[in-house]
């Protein structure tokens, strides 16, 4: 990445009305993409079947690479900005474990559409004096930002000092996280920051990426959100518990898609082997890739739970394909590293399907071209 964590957060403290733009912006990209869908080129996803593949050390399991991000502070101050009008939320399937804690503890808030931007509806929990509640949400197929309010119910502020980065150095404890109907792992991070000391709530910024089982996306399925314990990471003392308690939360994953289908369907090389793109999608906040790898890793068995670095190695080789974004003002995006989850093939290939969360809201204008292994594959 070509711009620090530093210069990121510098974006959180933009204007109200740059935020506003931005959001004006997105909700008129969409718009235009849909009025000229049928002059544009896309190309869905596709993913050949796949079965388990064997070695001579033994099968290899679907193997999901864990990653983590800088949080998208900018979108965060565009996620907050507020304007008129509504669109309902829509229903969807849900998995039985979702149907019963929605049966025994109420249906997820649904989630109205506003500008793109979803924003949940009642969608908050209270435990121990202190309130959390969902904001807003905005994303693409595979990959979201939330932005999550966290309130004193006494009015005061919290007491907690930013770190240097201009971030809290917060955290909750225990399984804490968002899970998504039908999710199928995914990784991402969280950060946590104050935008106005003088009232009583801080903010939590959620920037993540989910592979879904049914491989249709993250739009519509419920997401259920379980934390407990605010803590402070206290470089002194350790971890210093700020409130305890629990809170848990659902609400529709409902906002306008902000996908966008690249032309795709070409070879590449890279790594010493090569691949099949079979697809290319980008969004103001991250971009999708699926392609199929002309080899498989040749996995062999470790004594301990911990990756050996020539596992990590075969794992780099056929998943670190390489994905540059350049922006209009110079800034390229290294999404090479980005999460990847695959699965080997009976044909000695591997199916992968890549994902990378942005740490800066790229407007669909700013975007310049996207290049995969040293190969332009668009360019405005």
């Amino acid at each position: 990445m070509n711009r620090t964590y530093h210069q990121a957060l510098d974006a959180m403290a933009f204007p109200e009305e740059t935020a506003e733009r931005m959001t004006n912006d997105l909700a008129r990209a969409i718009a235009e993409r849909q009025k000229s869908a049928a002059c544009e080129t896309t190309t869905a996803a596709s993913k050949p079947a796949a079965s388990q593949a064997h070695s001579t050390s033994g099968p290899v399991p679907r193997f999901k690479k864990r990653w983590q991000l800088v949080a998208a502070a900018s979108l965060a101050g565009a996620l907050l900005v507020s304007s008129a009008g509504a669109i309902a939320a829509t229903g969807t399937l849900t998995t039985v474990k979702g149907l019963v804690d929605d049966v025994f503890n109420g249906a997820p808030a649904s989630t109205e559409v506003i500008d793109a931007i979803g924003r949940p509806i009642g969608a908050s929990a209270n435990s121990n004096g202190v309130t959390i509640t969902a904001d807003a949400v905005v994303g693409d197929r595979y990959n979201y930002v939330v932005v999550f309010s966290i309130a004193r119910d006494d009015g005061e502020s919290f007491d907690v000092t930013p770190n240097d980065a201009g971030t809290l150095p917060l955290m909750f404890e225990g399984p804490s996280g968002t899970h998504i109907d039908w999710m199928d792992g995914g990784g991402g991070s969280i950060h946590f920051y104050d935008a106005d000391p003088n009232d009583n709530a801080i903010q939590m910024v959620e920037s993540m990426s989910a592979d879904t089982f049914n491989g249709e996306g993250i739009i519509g399925n419920t997401a259920r959100v379980h934390l407990e314990n605010l803590c402070v990471l206290d470089g002194v003392d350790g971890l210093r518990t700020l409130v305890e308690g629990t809170w848990d939360l659902k609400f529709e994953m409902n906002y306008d898609d902000t996908t966008i289908d690249l032309p795709a369907g070409f070879s590449v090389d890279y790594n010493g082997l090569s691949a099949d793109v079979e697809s290319v999608a980008i969004s103001p906040i991250g971009i999708t890739v699926d392609y199929t790898a002309h080899d498989v890793m040749n996995w062999q068995n470790q004594d301990s739970g911990k990756m050996s670095d020539r596992n990590e190695a075969e794992m780099n080789r056929i998943l670190n394909l390489p994905i540059l974004i350049t922006l209009a003002d110079g800034t390229v995006i290294d999404a090479t590293e980005g999460g990847s989850s695959s699965h080997a093939n009976d044909d000695g290939t591997t199916s992968v399907h890549k994902t990378y969360v942005f740490d800066t809201f790229a407007e669909p204008e700013e975007i310049t071209s996207v290049t995969i292994a040293d190969m332009e594959v668009w360019q405005k």
